[in-house]
């Protein structure tokens, strides 16, 4: 290898010591993050906002609004100090910047603040969904980088920023889905970030995030709506608490959860085949009447409720 060569290689190590240093430093300031936008304020996006003023009163928050009703809301809530019309307003002079709208928005959104924030400044999301956010941004060579996809595992059937609470994500996990190209110090301070809400960190792919998220999330939410729909209207005025508890998150927001089941169309349909298999092995219990068979399958049902696989 030539002089030159080596310089090169030389060179190019000592610059990314240098970034990592400087990522170490900003993030251990005890002020960091000391500036926050919020791009699509929901009750995800309100309760980040509330929970970050909670742990620093002194951090100023900015929100993003798609429009001047939604400009008016947010500024009502009292939550935010500045509201921006555009993007580009909102990140700049940032140190985190958080996409919380819907699925098929994020990828876009991660793209603008990426030209729009600062080069240190870190990008993250709340989306329920994480495998083809996670391959778009990979391809986005200036965002790619410093977007450390993540999920809080926390919500409500209700929407709206007039929902958000401080201590929605209190002990709650949040997922951290890393792409291909994010570094070490990037995840580092998304776990700083995001640890400042309340939550428990937790790492795993973009692809095994969907795959889980699909049977623990996505499939139980379309159930849910399934036993909704199916209940005859003239049995509905005798329902309780059991069929209230069921159908609970089948109030939430339909668009959203389009949205949801076409990012993860392909885990969500596997998923949906083993229930169809689970669903005619019981419809084939009770069809022969094989109630000892039928008391097991619910004592294995109860068994996995109650005993959960440790973490």
């Amino acid at each position: 290898m030539s002089q030159d060569g080596r310089w090169l290689i030389a060179a190019a190590q000592m610059a990314r010591r240098m970034k990592k240093q400087r990522l170490t430093e900003i993030s251990s300031n005890p002020r960091w993050p000391s500036r926050v936008a919020v791009l699509g304020v929901g009750l995800l996006g309100g309760s980040v906002a509330k929970s970050l003023r909670r742990a620093n009163p002194e951090i100023h928050l900015v929100a993003w609004a798609r429009s001047e009703a939604k400009a008016s809301e947010l500024a009502e809530s009292g939550i935010f100090d500045r509201v921006c019309d555009s993007v580009a307003r909102s990140v700049a002079e940032c140190d985190v910047v958080v996409v919380a709208s819907p699925v098929s928005h994020i990828a876009g959104l991660v793209h603008e603040a990426a030209i729009h924030s600062p080069p240190d400044c870190l990008i993250t999301d709340v989306g329920s969904t994480k495998l083809r956010i996670a391959e778009a941004v990979d391809e986005d060579p200036v965002a790619c980088e410093r977007f450390v996809a993540a999920h809080p595992i926390a919500g409500s059937e209700k929407s709206g920023v007039e929902h958000a609470r401080e201590d929605l994500f209190d002990q709650k996990v949040v997922l951290l889905t890393p792409g291909r190209r994010v570094t070490t110090p990037w995840v580092e301070r998304a776990t700083l970030f995001w640890r400042l809400t309340g939550g428990v960190i937790r790492e795993m792919t973009p692809k095994d995030h969907d795959t889980h998220l699909a049977a623990i999330s996505h499939v139980p939410h379309l159930v849910s709506s399934l036993v909704a729909k199916v209940a005859p209207r003239a049995a509905r005025g005798l329902a309780g608490s059991g069929w209230n508890d069921i159908t609970r998150v089948a109030a939430g927001d339909p668009k959203m959860w389009t949205a949801i089941c076409q990012e993860n169309r392909a885990a969500i349909s596997q998923e949906l085949q083993r229930v169809h298999l689970e669903l005619t092995r019981l419809q084939q219990i009770i069809d022969e009447a094989d109630d000892a068979q039928l008391q097991a399958w619910l004592a294995e049902a109860q068994d996995m409720k109650n005993n959960p696989p440790s973490s």
